[in-house]
């Protein structure tokens, strides 16, 4: 690990071999001409999608999924909602893990049902952190409010995109019910950059 340079071992992940035709890096990120036309057949025999993506995953940045589902709602003129849902898990590794509220499996499987059988789309899941302690210090270079505010043995929503989870400022931080979903001040419901 020592001996690795960003120089001249990074760039590896581009290359390909006989045997491997495509490199590491094209096949684990999405296409670069956006999302595939034939996502309008998919939404038009009732097809739902539901994607999520980590924010503090240490492979992939979440701002490839973001950008995505920024193209495909541009691409769907502004109607990717209707039946594409993209949720970012905030704290979690790499496809779990972390100090997060990362075990939602149950309710991420209930939403997508309910939204296929009952045509009612997701507007928040509720995602729990089954930590006992926080795992953040209480000292050092950490603020105190970190490790005080975080869910640990609770839960919080996990909101779609471009929405945020905001605290409504009473009850505890470790109850999903004392957050709603908002969006950003200078986002609109589409996604892209207010007026």
């Amino acid at each position: 690990m020592f001996g690795y340079s960003f120089d001249t071992d990074a760039p590896k992940i581009f290359s390909t071999t006989a045997v491997y035709p495509q490199s590491a890096m094209k096949f684990m990120t999405g296409t670069p001409l956006g999302p595939s036309p034939l996502l309008f057949p998919y939404k038009g025999h009732g097809g739902k999608i539901i994607m999520y993506d980590s924010l503090n995953d240490g492979i992939f940045s979440a701002v490839d999924l973001v950008n995505y589902y920024k193209s495909l709602n541009a691409v769907m003129a502004g109607q990717a909602p209707d039946f594409a849902r993209l949720f970012l898990i905030p704290n979690m590794a790499h496809c779990g893990g972390g100090p997060a509220t990362n075990s939602f499996n149950a309710n991420m499987l209930s939403a997508i049902t309910n939204w296929v059988e009952n045509e009612q789309p997701p507007d928040r899941i509720i995602a729990a952190n089954t930590n006992t302690t926080s795992p953040f210090p209480s000292g050092g270079i950490f603020d105190p409010r970190v490790a005080r505010n975080f869910p640990t043995g609770g839960t919080r929503p996990l909101c779609p995109y471009p929405q945020q989870t905001r605290y409504k400022g009473t009850g505890a931080t470790n109850d999903a019910a004392n957050f709603a979903c908002v969006y950003p001040r200078r986002h609109d419901r589409a996604g892209g950059q207010a007026p």
